[in-house]
């Protein structure tokens, strides 16, 4: 894939990936605008690779043509009525923090140029070959309203449960198909992911 300046590719993390991609991610949080979660994504993905509910082809980076992993992204079985054979969860996406990057004057050297977004496209073609309908992720609004299909998870009709505590406003669904969430009970609950 292209960006506007450089070339990268989308693949499966490798296991001695794992150190820089808990930098990355705790980077790409400390500089995020909204701050204080730097120490909580550093270690997100590994408990959810420790979880029953993890799947290794869906934990992605995004590798520059010199090697540079600039993005991660991965996602995870998300129950819903079923045994987690229908839908994933974003878990988490970063992209890499450039050393020059000035939210001042809006210069970004990886970030807002698309990584992020194909990160997201290549999972969603991942979890369809998988046998995967549908897709759930709790994030900023104006990274995910409207974007790549999602939709405010009560468009696609679906309800949350009392295992979830993240505002209703940052929830979001996308069908990876039609009727992606046919199958699944349609309640959107996380009571499963105490290990987050």
């Amino acid at each position: 894939m292209a960006g506007p300046m450089f070339l990268y590719t989308i693949r499966q993390i490798k296991l001695p990936e794992y150190e820089t991609i808990r930098q990355l991610d705790r980077e790409a949080f400390v500089y995020n605008i909204h701050g204080g979660e730097a120490d909580y994504h550093e270690i997100f993905a590994d408990k959810v690779r420790r979880s029953p509910y993890f799947i290794p082809e869906l934990d992605l980076a995004a590798e520059k043509d010199d090697g540079l992993i600039i993005g991660h992204g991965i996602f995870s079985r998300l129950p819903m009525g079923d045994t987690g054979t229908r839908a994933v969860i974003l878990n988490s996406l970063a992209v890499r923090h450039g050393e020059n990057d000035s939210r001042r004057e809006n210069f970004f050297e990886f970030q807002r140029k698309g990584v992020g977004q194909a990160i997201i496209r290549a999972g969603f073609e991942i979890a369809k070959s998988l046998g995967f309908t549908a897709c759930v992720v709790s994030g900023n609004p104006d990274v995910y309203h409207g974007r790549l299909g999602f939709r405010h998870y009560y468009e696609l009709g679906l309800v949350l449960d009392s295992s979830v505590k993240e505002a209703g406003s940052t929830i979001f669904a996308s069908e990876l198909g039609p009727d992606g969430f046919a199958g699944t009970n349609k309640i959107l609950g996380f009571p499963g992911y105490d290990f987050l």
